[in-house]
């Protein structure tokens, strides 16, 4: 066999093959070598005597700018990964905030479509940032959204609330019947006293007012009046919340109100201009104590003279259509043989108006009565232009029983209004002709129509109720509640749905589920135990102790809310469940409510309970003066005997 030979590359000497080991010579260089402090790779980068000592330079250079390249590179990497997402997100909470404060400048602008797409942007871009969340929240308070206190929620989780925060967020738990939320905003605007300010104590009245506390509002009125930092609109807002709160019995209350109102209708500004419109529709309204209006209302009481009234609003500088036609009103009001001549002025000088004036106009005239006048002015051409222009034309046509007209309007695929508004009006329209299959079969369109969509199905919920569409009206706020699960006006709507329907254990599966939503609502606590007490039945084992329970949660509401009609009318109810109708009616000893409030249910128990006690003749008489279409079933069945 032959040897195979491998050579060197350093030496160009052999090495034997075979064996796996170098020669004997080999092994000795190498040894040598090694002693030297080299090795093979060592003496071959070495011996690269073919470059000069500058190109040696160079590529130690380059290899030293590919080292600090890759270290570089590394280094952004770690960078990126540890620090760049703290990075971005400081970005987008920049731009966030960016967005947030354009769309804060336009709501107090009042440009709702502008400040809407910026808060829209800021929540999308971060939705966690504190600025983005007070945009959204403020944006539905001031456009009355009940959503809007769901973001102050989440907001008061992660900063504290200003004052301007609280103000909205009170505000907008008010308008939404919130109590609880209203009542917690409210207390944390009032822990400083020095930083309190006329809209805060407002805000107090108004709370009052919902909680049927109206004592407590009055020292706030008192301290806004005496307050000289209060603008004119808030003195304005007070007088008015002063007429809400006014006893039956004070007669100054009213006159001091509407004089406070009168002093400020002299301004040349929008607020003046607001209370002259107040003064105008107080003195079209009948004086209580007459049966027909007097052409001039005495000054002492408040209300000036009408001829004072129309100079102030015909001249006043911010007037417009609406004002300008309620000083016609009121030329009418004064001189009634001058209705038509005042009226045809008045269209010679609206008809080719702006089209929000040529609306203002068309209302004006449905509002007197003068359909006719209505369709000929809005002619059908144009009221196809503008969407309310064409609700008031159909209102025209409605209220001259014109159907037909109205149906084939309607199904001429030329009307402005939206698919389901058209559904409605058409389900109308065929339960006026007496075409039930057709009406039952528009309504269930427009409920298809109106999908998820939380502001249609508002719309459609309260003119099918409006309409005795009871049935779509339920599903309608069904849907709503699915939709909106915490907006207390569907909640409302199933109630009063229900109770129109004398459905009683309808209305407490009602108020259980709203009393899981909005725990500390005295209100729904009061009547969700009242509904279940009404249930109960007399010959049940467990009803006297179920109403002891009840009487329990009387007792807590009452020590909240001492004055509160519902909550006594609770309490008797729950002692009279329990065959102690001496003690139901001794509370009624330390009840001072005026006739006019009292309700037909709170009437019902109370002429049960004077049955009870044996004065029959007193609780005929009361329950006389029940009316009976107004009771559920389970309360009639309280003073039934009473009633044959």
């Amino acid at each position: 066999m032959s040897r195979k030979i491998f050579w060197d590359d350093t030496r160009s000497t052999p090495l034997s093959a075979g064996s796996g080991r170098p020669s004997r010579w080999n092994s000795a260089l190498l040894a040598a070598q090694l002693r030297r402090g080299h090795n093979l790779f060592a003496v071959a980068r070495s011996d690269d005597y073919m470059l000069t000592a500058e190109e040696l330079r160079l590529r130690k250079c380059k290899r030293r700018m590919i080292t600090a390249g890759v270290l570089i590179l590394v280094l952004l990497v770690l960078l990126s990964v540890f620090a760049g997402r703290p990075t971005f997100n400081a970005i987008k909470a920049f731009q966030a905030r960016r967005h947030a404060s354009k769309a804060f400048a336009f709501i107090e602008q009042e440009k709702w479509r502008d400040a809407r797409s910026e808060a829209l942007a800021a929540y999308q871009l971060r939705p966690t940032e504190p600025q983005a969340l007070r945009a959204v929240a403020r944006l539905l308070s001031r456009t009355r959204q009940p959503d809007a206190l769901e973001f102050w929620k989440q907001l008061a989780e992660k900063t504290s609330l200003t004052r301007d925060d609280l103000r909205d967020q009170a505000s907008i738990a008010l308008s939404t019947g919130e109590t609880p939320a209203a009542e917690s905003a409210v207390k944390n605007l009032f822990d400083d006293d020095r930083a309190v300010s006329a809209a805060d104590e407002l805000l107090a009245v108004q709370l009052a007012i919902q909680k049927n506390v109206p004592d407590e509002a009055r020292p706030h009125l008192e301290k806004i009046f005496k307050d000289t930092r209060a603008t004119e609109r808030e003195q304005l807002q007070a007088a008015l919340l002063q007429l809400a709160v006014t006893k039956n019995d004070d007669q100054s209350g009213p006159a001091k109100a509407w004089t406070r109102i009168e002093k400020l209708a002299w301004g040349k500004d929008a607020t003046s201009l607001d209370a002259l419109m107040l003064l105008g529709h107080r003195a079209l309204s009948p004086a209580p104590e007459r049966a027909e209006p007097a052409p001039s209302m005495d000054a002492t009481q408040g209300v000036p003279p009408i001829a004072d009234l129309v100079r102030a609003l015909e001249n006043h500088p911010l007037a417009k259509a609406p004002h300008k036609l309620l000083a016609l009103d009121l030329r009418i009001h004064v001189d009634p043989a001058q209705r038509g001549a005042l009226l045809a002025s008045a269209i010679d000088t609206w008809k080719n108006g702006e089209p929000n004036d040529l609306a203002t106009l068309a209302n004006w005239l449905n509002s007197n009565g003068e359909f006719q006048k209505t369709l000929d002015a809005v002619r059908l051409e144009k009221a196809l232009q503008s969407r309310g222009l064409f609700l008031t034309h159909l209102d025209a046509l409605a209220a001259l029983g014109r159907w037909e007209a109205i149906k084939e309007l309607l199904g001429s695929q030329r009307s402005p209004l939206d698919p389901m508004v058209e559904d409605m009006y058409l389900a109308r329209c065929s339960a006026q002709l007496g075409e039930k299959t057709a009406a039952e079969n528009n309504w269930q369109r427009a409920l298809e129509s109106a999908g998820g969509d939380t502001q249609k199905l508002l719309t459609l919920a309260d003119y099918a109720e409006k309409n005795g569409a009871l049935d779509i009206a339920g599903a309608a706020y069904n849907n709503l509640t699915v939709a909106a699960p915490k907006l207390r006006p569907a909640y409302r709507g199933q109630l009063r749905i229900a109770e129109k329907k004398q459905d009683s254990k309808k209305m407490h599966s009602v108020l259980a589920d709203m009393e899981k939503l909005w725990p500390n609502d005295t209100a729904i606590q009061n009547d969700e135990a009242y509904t279940r007490l009404l249930l109960l039945r007399p010959d049940d084992q467990s009803t006297k102790s179920e109403a002891q329970a009840i009487e329990k949660v009387a007792r807590d509401l009452l020590a909240r809310e001492p004055s509160s009609l519902p909550h006594f009318t609770l309490l008797a109810l729950a002692l009279l469940r329990q065959d102690r109708a001496g003690d139901a009616l001794a509370i009624y000893e330390k009840l001072n409510v005026p006739k006019n409030v009292l309700t037909p249910s709170a009437l019902a128990v109370h002429a049960a309970i004077l049955a009870a006690t044996q004065r029959r003749d007193d609780a005929q008489s009361e329950a006389a003066q029940v009316p009976a279409d107004k009771l559920l079933p389970e309360e009639r069945a309280l003073i039934q005997d009473l009633l044959e």
